[in-house]
């Protein structure tokens, strides 16, 4: 069963002039893209039973410098995600800077905070969070459809993230995606061999060699019973 459903989106206005990012409408100033392109949806959720946290338009403008985590990932140790992750968000940036039409392109930064802040586990982002009643506007006026509104009769609580440890940010962005022993490319089998005896260090404990030289035991009967019953 669903409990917990983390949002990267929306957006809560603070006052007049704090407004959303819907650059396709110009007449609704206060909506987050991603609520508007389906509010009823957005609704819907926001009306349901399940616990929501909340990481809005405002919170993921905070950490949306292209050259600050560019920076980052070429400092970083090289593996295939900082490679591609690099290439991708340099890409973007080079589209922003060229033309008015891709002004928007930090917005794709904000999908990145979601995956850090849920693979955060100790805490290193010191994150703020704050509890609202919010309600989801969906009446069919694109000039407020996905305009998120705090409502103290009708509203959801929702805990929402309002601030996180920049610099902590990037930092660990960057160095998840340089840890050589969560990447998903393997230089050869001698190196891949060497992880599975050592997962996570360079000074495998006595039961890691155990459990080790357990599983080839293992693997070599299994190689044994096989042959003999070919035979």
């Amino acid at each position: 069963m669903l409990q917990e459903v983390y949002v990267v989106g929306g957006h809560i206005s603070r006052n007049t002039e704090d407004k959303g990012n819907v650059f396709s409408v110009p007449s609704n100033q206060y909506a987050e893209f991603n609520m508007f392109l389906d509010p009823l949806a957005a609704k819907t959720v926001f009306e349901s039973e399940v616990n929501i946290t909340l990481i809005p338009l405002s919170t993921q403008r905070k950490v949306s410098s292209f050259a600050t985590v560019i920076r980052r990932l070429r400092g970083t140790r090289k593996t295939a995600e900082v490679a591609f992750s690099k290439r991708l968000l340099s890409s973007l940036h080079r589209l922003k800077q060229i033309h008015n039409r891709y002004h928007h392109m930090d917005t794709f930064l904000g999908e990145v905070l979601g995956a850090v802040v849920m693979a955060d586990k100790v805490s290193s982002l010191k994150p703020k969070f704050e509890k609202k009643p919010i309600k989801v506007l969906a009446s069919g006026d694109e000039s407020t459809d996905g305009k998120m509104v705090v409502d103290e009769k009708h509203g959801k609580l929702v805990k929402i993230l309002s601030n996180v440890d920049e610099n902590a940010y990037y930092n660990l962005y960057a160095n998840k995606l340089g840890d050589q022993y969560q990447s998903a490319k393997v230089g050869s089998f001698k190196e891949q061999t060497r992880k599975w005896r050592y997962p996570h260090d360079d000074k495998p404990s006595q039961e890691k060699c155990a459990q080790f030289h357990g599983y080839k035991a293992f693997y070599q009967q299994c190689e044994y019973i096989f042959s003999s019953n070919n035979n």
